[in-house]
Order: C-alpha cells, then structure tokens, then sequence
C-alpha cells in the first residue's frame, strides 16, 4: 500500500468550522489540497518541557518507592508491621508500577517534541488521492483505508487499513501518548503541534476518508456523537468511475 509520488491532485473539500466560545456554529471552512504540513516548532518546544518536568517527578518516584521497601524488609524499620504502615505499604505497591509507567512515557514524550522542534522537513501531506505521515513511514491511498476514527482527544486519527500495515509507529508521539495499543491493521495519525490547525487536519482526513468510500466512526469512546458532524460531500468523477 504505497502512494506515488507523482499521485497529486489539486482539489477541495469543505469541513466544519471549528468550534469557539465566541462563534458557536462557525461557517465551513474550504481546504485546497494538497496540504503540506510542518511540526510547530515552539509548540513542540513548550511541551517537551512540560513532559520532561512530568517525567523528572514520577521517575524518581518510581525509583524511591523500590528503594523503601528493601529499607523495610532489612529490618531497619518496623512502620510496615503495623496497620497502618500495611496500609500504606499496599498504597506504595499499587502507585510503583504506575509511576515507572508514566515517567517512562513522559521522558518518551519529551525526547519525541524535541526531536519534532528541530525536524526541517514536512511530516504530513494530505492530498487527495492519500496520505504520507513521514514520521512513521506510512504512504497510502485512500482506498486503503477502510474506517477512520477520531480520537476523544481530538489529537489523533485511529485509521484501520484492509490488510495490516508494517510501519513503525512511536508510543511517546504527543496525541498517540497513552493510547491503546496499535492493532496490526490500525495506525494512529497524531495531528496536534503542527503549523496547522489540528481541526482542520483531523477533518480532512475524515472528510477524504468517507469521500473515498471508508466509514467515519463518529461515536466518540464516550458515545457521544462527534460533532461538529462531516459535511457530506461528492466524490470525484474520476474516482467513482476508477471504483466500479
């Protein structure tokens, strides 16, 4: 499943507006493809702060815990023995493997938004013919895609293909963060801390992937409906026909 590269195609579709406090039912908004899309340089910078502080708190925690509990089977101190310390020890045990778990993805995060600060390439390109995510290798047309879902973040595109994918995809990419783990048929396409608006992004691709004959999953993981919903739209002649 590889897009080629002289596969381009200037054309638009239209997707809702995003949705503001100020303006609570915004006008469409017509996109031109194709879109080229750079990672937003201080917003990655900003964040990878963010997580570096995050992760420089729960590692050390999930190093200190480990060490209190030798402390305490050595004998050189009784707290644990009693009800309380149990209880508290039974505490400790629970919050250790969450806070490896977290302080690893966190440190994760934050290697990911530095490594995206400092990229001088495009990382994204939504065309209408298919899509190239060049931080995971995938390349692929629309055809291939058989449902697109947007995640409860509103971060991310959980695209499921007809066949299984081998591209690598990273676990620490800011919108793929803590997300379930990738099925052999899905790939998660995170479209926050770009250079373009992350509504816009997500729309698009579901936009082109409900054009192209893929189903839009629009229950969100709380079974509320997405909204604002797609704008139905025409596919291309020259697909339909390519199609029958």
């Amino acid at each position: 499943m590889a897009l080629s590269e002289s596969e381009t195609a200037t054309e638009t579709v239209v997707v809702p507006g995003e949705l503001t406090l100020s303006n609570p039912v915004p006008p469409p908004i017509a996109v031109p493809l194709p879109i080229v899309v750079w990672p937003n340089e201080v917003k990655n910078a900003w964040l990878g702060i963010l997580f570096l502080l995050n992760g420089a708190m729960f590692l050390p925690l999930a190093v200190v815990i480990p060490e209190f509990f030798v402390h305490t089977v050595s004998g050189a101190d009784n707290f644990l023995l009693s009800p309380q310390g149990g209880f508290i020890f039974l505490i400790l045990l629970f919050i250790s493997p969450f806070a490896l778990f977290f302080g690893i993805g966190y440190i994760g995060a934050a290697l990911t938004c530095f490594w995206d600060a400092v990229r001088n390439d495009p990382v994204l390109e939504i065309g209408a013919e298919g899509l190239r995510d060049r931080r995971s290798g995938l390349s692929v047309p629309w055809s291939s895609v058989r449902s697109a879902k947007l995640l409860a973040s509103r971060l991310a595109i959980d695209l499921q293909f007809h066949g299984p994918v081998t591209n690598w995809q990273n676990p620490f990419r800011f919108g793929v963060l803590f997300q379930r783990r990738r099925l052999p048929n899905h790939v998660l396409v995170s479209v926050g801390c770009l250079d373009r608006s992350a509504h816009l992004l997500a729309y698009t691709i579901l936009t082109l992937t409900q054009r192209n004959g893929g189903e839009v999953i629009s229950k969100l993981p709380g079974g509320l409906e997405m909204y604002p919903p797609l704008i139905p739209q025409r596919r291309p002649l020259s697909v339909a026909r390519g199609t029958g």
